[in-house]
């Protein structure tokens, strides 16, 4: 057993795999949790280590919680999205659209039913930067706990005594949504820089309008938002890869996931140091974690697909890249691949796209990104566990495995289901969409892909839709947003256990 020292994901989910199976103890739970006793789902665990309630006394369950703070996030930044101080006209904004905004924001989707740097002024937007800083955060967090306490086979009293032994707080819910915190501002800083200096150096920004684009945009990459403080969004930097490079790169680090993001750097911290004959006292694994080796593959494999596809399928477009020269189309290829899965910037017009790239961007925006992490989607893991579950079925063995690791039913389940209820959504508000509005199939799609996404690519039609339109897609978005986790952590948590069993009969499938 290796002994980690920091905080964070990814050295405690590690320490709990390499724990011996003898060290498990009764009322564990493996990955999924099959069990979890009501003593161990009401426990949260609080920065001295006894242990507190996760449910609330009045017995608020958690997903009762997390959507309770994202409408009440929702609500407080419509009310003052609708006061005349918050736009450029000094004019009310209507509360449908305001609410709409706010909940894109906070749910760091990008749509938007006004153009956000006309109609807007300062106090607007700085609204919508902490919304989005807000809805970045909050999510992150709530899933980091939800981590902790079902990521491992060890019970909760045992998980506790480790991380004490090996000198990690880990388990310290504040040490570790402070590690969350560090780990958004050093990226969104860094980003900061880059831009701050860009907007000066080229574009003749006053030093006050450069901080303040550097930092909104900043803020919007990391958190996968998508909010641009520009009519066109992000197209009016498509020949700049000073602007795009860091852009895209912040999104694509962001959307790995922060359990990734942790044990990378905790991997690059003791190569460096065993490099600087330095000291160090924790270890580490030959092997990386599963999840961060299905994060990184995947996100690997979608983003040169993602990219050929697009520039195969733009090439010559002259409404998109048919002008650009070749290493601007190589670098918006890539850019129009990477945002679909999480943030939704674009750098080239959307309704230039063929018909084809928004089937492949709706694809990308049904994956997402990673789990824990800013993004959307039904998440990389999921779909690499359907992909290994057909693959199984195929092949007619019995037991999914993935990298020398067998994959629990339980959480063969969870997958299934989280892609069916996002599948149905998606159909059902197609189908309400195409029977109550005038716009084409193919800008419906793209719509509520982004939306179920919380990506932000605009098929030309969100800033024109009807009253029950608008309010619909921002259901959607509030459902992309707490949907997937809120059916995880419900299938996780509340476990029933019949006292009898039905017979077994086989019907026709296929």
């Amino acid at each position: 057993m290796w002994l980690p020292r920091n905080r964070g994901f990814a050295t405690l989910a590690q320490s709990v795999e390499q724990l011996p199976r003898k060290e498990q103890v009764r009322g564990s739970i493996p990955l999924g949790g099959s069990r979890f006793s009501t003593s161990s789902r009401s426990m949260l665990l609080d920065g001295s280590g006894r242990g507190s309630t996760m449910s609330s006394r009045k017995g608020l369950h958690p997903t009762q919680v997390v959507a309770g703070a994202f409408t009440a996030i929702i609500l407080i930044g419509t009310f003052l999205l609708t006061l005349p101080i918050a736009t450029n006209s000094g004019k009310a904004t209507s509360f449908l659209d305001a609410l709409f905004t706010a909940t894109s924001a906070a749910t760091v989707t990008g749509l938007s039913t006004l153009d956000v740097q006309v109609h807007w002024n300062l106090f607007g937007h700085t609204v919508i930067a902490i919304l989005i800083e807000l809805g970045g955060f909050g999510i992150v967090g709530f899933t980091s706990l939800v981590a902790i306490l079902l990521e491992g086979r060890i019970s909760l009293k045992n998980r506790i005594l480790t991380s004490s032994e090996a000198g990690s707080s880990a388990s310290n819910v504040r040490g570790l949504l402070l590690n969350v915190l560090k780990i958004m501002l050093f990226f969104q800083g860094l980003l900061f820089v880059f831009l701050f200096f860009r907007f000066m150096l080229e574009y003749d920004y006053t030093w006050n309008v450069a901080a303040g684009h550097a930092a909104f945009h900043a803020m919007s990459a990391f958190n996968n938002a998508g909010f641009a403080l520009y009519s066109n969004n992000m197209i009016g930097f498509a020949r700049d890869g000073w602007i795009l490079i860091p852009i895209f790169m912040t999104v694509f680090i962001a959307s790995v996931g922060f359990p990734t993001i942790t044990e990378i750097r905790d991997r690059a911290k003791l190569k460096l140091a065993k490099a600087l004959n330095r000291p160090i006292n924790y270890t580490m694994p030959t092997q990386w974690s599963l999840n961060s080796r299905i994060v990184l593959w995947g996100s690997l494999v979608l983003l040169v697909v993602g990219t050929v596809a697009i520039a195969i399928l733009e090439w010559d477009n002259p409404k998109t890249f048919g002008p650009l020269p070749f290493i601007d189309k190589i670098l918006d290829s890539i850019f129009a691949a990477v945002m679909p899965r999480t943030a939704g910037f674009n750098s080239v017009d959307v309704l230039g796209m063929t018909p084809s790239s928004w089937l492949v961007t709706d694809i990308l925006m049904f994956i997402g990104g990673a789990s824990v992490s800013t993004s959307g989607g039904i998440k990389i893991g999921t779909a690499v566990v359907l992909f290994f579950i057909v693959y199984t079925e195929i092949r007619g063995e019995t037991a999914v495995n993935i990298g020398n690791r067998r994959l629990p039913r339980s959480m063969q389940r969870q997958a299934l289901t989280i892609v069916s209820i996002t599948a149905f959504v998606i159909v059902g508000a197609t189908m309400l969409l195409r029977l109550t509005t005038t716009f084409t199939l193919d800008q419906i799609l793209l719509e509520v892909f982004s939306a179920v996404g919380t990506v932000g690519l605009d098929p030309g039609m969100t800033a024109t839709m009807p009253d029950h339109a608008k309010f619909l897609v921002a259901l959607l978005m509030l459902f992309g947003r707490l949907g997937p986790i809120v059916v995880a952590t419900s299938i996780a948590l509340r476990r029933t256990h019949r006292h009898f069993e039905y017979p077994k009969e086989r019907p026709l499938i296929g």
